[in-house]
């Protein structure tokens, strides 16, 4: 508490000093230098650039030439300013990895890495899941953009007065509690193709494959929606969600008061929503990966897949990336900023202070602050864990991609199957031709 207290108070400081700074001429005539980042950081990243500035001149026996301005910014939107008005876009600013293939189009809007110290950290720091979405041509060529700092993906939140820790590896397990107490065994955030992924990228525990192939390579085409594994995979779903006592699609209640009123026994959601989950489950909150199933010969019908098949719910597990504005007139000071603020020791200092999930690739057993003995350190740790059932949202590469994925009805195509809406999607022939509708959705738009 009291290191927060300390940033705070020296982020005002900063500030403050900013202000007079302005006044007095004490600092160049330049517009400050301006980094943007998420809202809940702004204290913690405005403290590290004072601690940037101080190394700075101890380093090179000079003040630093600009004021430092950190900004909090919707990560979500931040791309879009920048698109709307390139001059009053942040020098350095974070956006999620898979708005790159936007800022790229055409001339790029960002600026690529070229220090060779900040591209052998980015290789040496992070998993390889990451180091394949950083990346973006433009005009024939190949660069890395993104810097990866954060990492997020979703994990289990579940109920400890009806769950043990032994119940909520299985989804067998869950829907026996849940049918044993006439509850449901877990509520969706949502029915769009990010919070109702966990069957879709689901990882057979065999073999280590995702069944589902989603623009492989950045490729539009490259994309396998219909094998006979995503049929069983399916048609468990649909058994699933059919069942009175299975999955939950989400309601007007919505899955806070299901939690809380113990309709549901948990939810498949992602660390933003874990002061909500807390909130609706107090000191009944645990945290789990998401768990295995099992597929029964009711499942494997009409596929040459075998019962017993054991698969793991899987996840897009996603990083958050600073990247620099083309044309910024600091450009030559932003690289050795961004080395810094992407180094692991500040990663692991922005979850200690801010619980932002580091990127870095060896954080869960490096990393001293992630041994600690309370539930921010447990929901760390299980989306650490999931990066090895998930990928990363591989839309990127164009604007195309994320828009056909999401927004031309395959996420409802799928929901259709799991809720066997109408009764028309009971029988194994049905389901393949709903999945070759959501394979075609994912390549060209259309059904």
């Amino acid at each position: 508490m009291r290191k927060k207290k300390a940033f705070r108070s020296l982020a005002l400081l900063m500030a403050l000093c900013m202000i007079v700074a302005s006044f007095v001429g004490c600092s160049p005539k330049e517009t400050p230098l301006t980094i943007w980042v998420g809202v809940e950081s702004v204290d913690f990243y405005t403290a590290k650039m004072a601690e940037y500035v101080e190394n700075y001149k101890v380093k090179t026996g000079k003040a630093f030439p600009y004021l430092i301005s950190v900004q909090g910014v919707d990560t979500g939107s931040a791309a879009a300013k920048v698109l709307d008005d390139l001059d009053a876009g942040a020098d350095i600013f974070t956006i999620a990895h898979d708005n790159l293939g936007k800022l790229t189009a055409g001339a790029s809007a960002i600026a690529p890495i070229r220090s060779e110290a900040l591209l052998a950290q980015i290789n040496a720091d992070n998993p390889e899941t990451f180091l394949n979405v950083i990346d973006m041509s433009v005009q024939g060529t190949k660069y890395t953009f993104g810097v990866p700092y954060i990492a997020q993906s979703l994990v289990l939140m579940y109920n400890k007065k009806y769950l043990t820790e032994e119940d909520v590896k299985t989804w067998e397990g869950i829907l026996a509690v849940a049918k044993k107490n006439n509850k449901q065994s877990v509520s969706l955030m949502g029915a769009d193709g990010f919070n109702n992924s966990f069957l879709t990228l689901a990882i057979n525990e065999s073999t280590g494959k995702m069944p589902a192939i989603i623009y492989e390579g950045g490729e539009t085409d490259n994309c396998l929606f219909t094998s006979d594994e995503t049929v069983a995979i399916m048609q468990w779903g649909q058994r699933f969600f059919t069942d009175k006592n299975g999955g939950k699609m989400p309601t007007d209640s919505g899955w806070e008061i299901e939690l809380r009123d113990e309709v549901s026994l948990s939810l498949i959601g992602g660390a933003w929503k874990f002061n909500a989950a807390k909130a609706a489950l107090g000191d009944n909150l645990g945290i789990a990966v998401l768990p295995s199933f099992t597929l029964t010969a009711e499942d494997v019908k009409g596929t040459n897949i075998k019962a017993g098949t054991v698969y793991r719910s899987g996840s897009f597990t996603d990083c958050k990336v600073f990247v620099m504005k083309k044309g910024s007139n600091k450009a030559e000071y932003l690289e050795d900023i961004l080395l810094f603020l992407s180094s692991k020791e500040v990663q692991e200092q922005s979850f200690i202070e801010c619980a932002n999930l580091p990127a870095y690739k060896n954080a869960a057993t490096e990393f001293s602050s992630m041994q600690a003995d309370n539930l921010e350190t447990v929901l760390a740790a299980k989306q650490l864990e999931m990066f090895n059932y998930g990928i990363p949202q591989p839309f990127g590469f164009s604007t195309t991609l994320n828009f056909y994925y999401y927004s031309k009805g395959a996420p409802d195509l799928i929901r259709e199957i799991l809720e066997n809406k109408e009764s028309l999607f009971g029988t194994t022939d049905a389901i393949r031709t709903q999945l070759k509708s959501i394979e075609n959705i994912w390549k060209t738009g259309e059904r």
